[in-house]
């Protein structure tokens, strides 16, 4: 379940919203005029809800690493890459702090994934220092498809004082000709 912030319609007075949304009270109203913040289970891509003010850190991509180079492509942008199946990638990134300095953070968490379709997955990843680490192998059948890692993913089991701002990652996962 995330927080999430809508506009708030109204249909011959009766105001309607999305299914699967557990209100909180009219304070939440009144604290974003014309919206409604709400928990959210559903599948609709609604915008994750953070207060104003808050400074959460970012999640900030450095590099992507392949164990099959030669077949792998990944974007200038660190948001995306396409490799053949049995591939192995490494992602590294930065937890930087709302004056710009990478936190000084250690621990290991775990990192959920989605294939398209809804299938889902588990990461470890490795943070030290600030700087994290997450190896994604590829490799039984069925992995091939698009993989995404997006902000609300990660932090969907995250109390907000933890949560981060992410670009998100996608990865495109094809069958290679043997």
């Amino acid at each position: 379940m995330k927080r999430v912030i809508f506009d708030l319609k109204t249909n011959d007075g009766t105001v309607t919203y999305p299914d699967d949304i557990n209100l909180f009270g009219a304070t939440d109203i009144e604290t974003e005029p014309g919206k409604i913040i709400a928990d959210y289970h559903g599948k609709l891509a609604l915008t994750p809800y953070h207060p104003p003010g808050s400074q959460r850190p970012h999640l900030v991509m450095t590099g992507v690493d392949s164990n099959k180079t030669e077949l792998t492509r990944i974007n200038g942008a660190l948001t995306e890459a396409t490799c053949p199946l049995g591939t192995t990638l490494t992602f590294t990134a930065k937890l930087i702090g709302p004056d710009g300095k990478t936190l000084d953070i250690t621990d290991t968490f775990r990192l959920p994934i989605r294939q398209s379709g809804g299938r889902g997955g588990m990461l470890l990843a490795d943070m030290k220092g600030g700087i994290v680490t997450v190896s994604a192998p590829f490799t039984v059948a069925g992995d091939d498809g698009t993989w995404q890692v997006d902000e609300a993913t990660i932090n969907a089991a995250l109390p907000p004082t933890l949560q981060m701002v992410f670009a998100g990652f996608t990865v495109h996962v094809f069958r290679a000709a043997a």
